[in-house]
């Protein structure tokens, strides 16, 4: 079974908590919470959603070096975030 959206991010902010990266790892956790709550307005949730989905590339979060993690494993999760994220915004 595939991971959902809160099961990815929670793995991606554990891993930037642990590779000393905090403060992206708060923003990240703040924009996911920010595109899982129901209370606010669709729109809210597709932009905190979408920036979500640019930190997935490899010149932003993807330049990040991990030491409990491989580059490939490291880039393979961002991945799977970006194409999880541009599901839910379809559902948003």
């Amino acid at each position: 079974m595939r991971p959902t959206f809160s099961e990815l991010i929670i793995g991606i902010v554990s891993d930037l908590h642990q590779g000393g990266f905090i403060k992206d790892a708060d923003e990240l956790q703040h924009l996911a919470n920010l595109a899982l709550d129901q209370t606010l307005l669709a729109d809210t949730r597709k932009d905190a959603l979408k920036q979500i989905e640019m930190r997935c590339h490899v010149k932003w979060l993807g330049d990040f070096y991990l030491p409990h993690l491989s580059q490939k494993n490291w880039w393979g999760r961002l991945e799977k975030l970006g194409r999880s994220t541009k599901k839910h915004v379809q559902s948003v």
